[in-house]
């Protein structure tokens, strides 16, 4: 008899009353420092008034593991972020999450990832190569979530049907002016 994993489920925050939005803030404030993150106050802002933004809770048998957030726009979709608790790391879960994500995105998908300065950021890109993204190497520089703080050197990552030659321009516009609501780097 052939044992099959059980998937990862997906379970979309309707708005910030949602009884999952503990869980995730949760995980979004242990997972991510506060220069990578937006307050939880615009996060629960988001949920409820930006239709481009949706976050999603991450269950494997009925069993809180993660999160992910995304920006659907007309020609590819945005990973804003993406974590899976710490109560569930090593166990593969990520990978299992990222694929069951990007086999359903009906648009290729676009994510941000540090430049590979230390073991910690050169492993979690070789992470979203092994799942077949591909790497940009355009200057790229994620706007600050929060006021007076810096600009901070990145590069975007593609997985999907999506020419980064062609398309780098659109998809800073777009993260530029909707994620973060800035017109460029000055």
């Amino acid at each position: 008899m052939k044992y099959e994993t059980p998937a990862i489920d997906y379970k979309k925050l309707v708005n910030s009353l949602d009884v999952l939005l503990a869980k995730v803030e949760k995980t979004y404030l242990s997972s991510f420092p506060e220069i990578e993150r937006r307050s939880i106050s615009c996060f629960r802002e988001l949920l409820d008034k930006e239709l481009k933004f949706h976050a999603y809770a991450l269950f494997k048998n009925d069993n809180y593991i993660g999160f992910l957030t995304e920006w659907i726009f007309d020609a590819f979709v945005y990973v804003e972020h993406f974590a899976i608790d710490k109560t569930a790391r090593n166990e593969g879960l990520g990978a299992m999450a990222m694929k069951r994500f990007i086999e359903q995105a009906t648009r290729p998908v676009v994510l941000e990832v540090e430049l590979p300065a230390d073991e910690l950021s050169a492993r979690r890109i070789r992470f979203y190569e092994r799942l077949g993204f591909i790497s940009d190497n355009h200057a790229y520089q994620q706007p600050p979530y929060h006021k007076g703080e810096s600009w901070l050197p990145l590069r975007l990552m593609v997985y999907g049907r999506i020419n980064l030659e062609k398309s780098f321009d659109l998809i800073k516009t777009c993260l530029y002016k909707d994620v973060y609501q800035v017109n460029d780097e000055t």
